[in-house]
């Protein structure tokens, strides 16, 4: 218990540290400004019906739309990008406890961070949408219109889609949204802890690039027949719905195994890291 309280602590003084710092502050409103290029469109097609739509609908629609998560990850990375949050209080730190235990810190705060980020990116969808929305279970006429949308007639004229009929018939709207909220999150954990792995034993600027790559890979693989390899593909949970309903434990056991394997090797090779050289660099 004295353990956890230790690395509770030393995230809880990393999230203040950080949210001190510029770079973190622009990665948030990147997160938050970036969807709304979509979401323009959304609400643009919304108010073109006359009809409402579901409060939660918005972030579900945007998230699924498949340029979103490509864009919306590159404030997360600017978040990130100075792992291993090497710090003037890192040494002390190291000195009152371990390494294994400052690295467990170092990927709460991560957690605690993705979860943030997740909040800061669908709760300005669903205040931008309060106007044209209801609230309930419900799947809207507009959005189910939108998942038949096969021909992409409307998504030519309002520059979105959400063909996802499966998804809806699996889940209910809040149901939807949090599975989308949950890969979503859990994706973003994995890419950080990509980027902190990398740069914490390879040092330098491996981390970001190495990342960058496995991100936009996720983009790039689907058109090459390689879905299954593309990790993006497992942030969005419509990915893996079908007449059967939605197979939401895939994408998390894939995506938290990952995770787990990650800091898994961060534990197994922290001593190795010379961290009087990382604050002299």
């Amino acid at each position: 218990m004295k353990i956890l309280r230790s690395i509770l602590h030393m995230t809880k003084s990393l999230l203040l540290y950080e949210w001190n710092d510029k770079r973190v502050i622009m990665g948030f409103l990147t997160g938050m400004t970036v969807p709304f290029f979509w979401l323009k469109n959304f609400l643009n097609y919304v108010v073109s019906t006359g009809e409402p739509v579901n409060i939660l609908e918005a972030f579900l629609v945007v998230e699924h739309e498949y340029k979103t998560v490509m864009f919306l990850v590159l404030g997360w990375f600017l978040i990130v990008s100075d792992a291993p949050f090497i710090n003037g209080n890192t040494c002390y730190c190291l000195y009152r406890t371990k390494k294994r235990n400052w690295n467990l810190a170092m990927a709460f705060y991560i957690l605690a961070q993705a979860a943030l980020y997740t909040a800061a990116v669908a709760l300005p969808m669903v205040l931008a949408s309060l106007p044209w929305s209801f609230a309930g279970e419900m799947w809207s006429n507009p959005v189910y219109i939108l998942s038949q949308d096969y021909n992409m007639n409307r998504s030519a004229a309002y520059g979105i889609s959400f063909l996802q009929q499966d998804l809806m018939r699996g889940m209910n709207v809040p149901e939807a949204f949090a599975a989308t909220a949950l890969c979503f999150f859990l994706y973003l954990v994995l890419m950080g802890l990509i980027l902190y792995t990398c740069n914490l034993l390879l040092g330098g600027i491996w981390g970001i690039v190495i990342a960058f790559i496995v991100h936009v890979g996720g983009f790039e693989l689907p058109f090459s027949g390689h879905a299954g390899l593309a990790l993006m593909e497992y942030a969005r949970p419509g990915n893996f719905a079908d007449s059967g309903g939605v197979h939401l434990g895939q994408p998390v056991a894939v995506m938290a195994i990952l995770a787990a394997v990650l800091v898994m090797v961060e534990c197994i090779f922290i001593d190795k890291v010379d961290f009087k050289e990382e604050v002299q660099g």
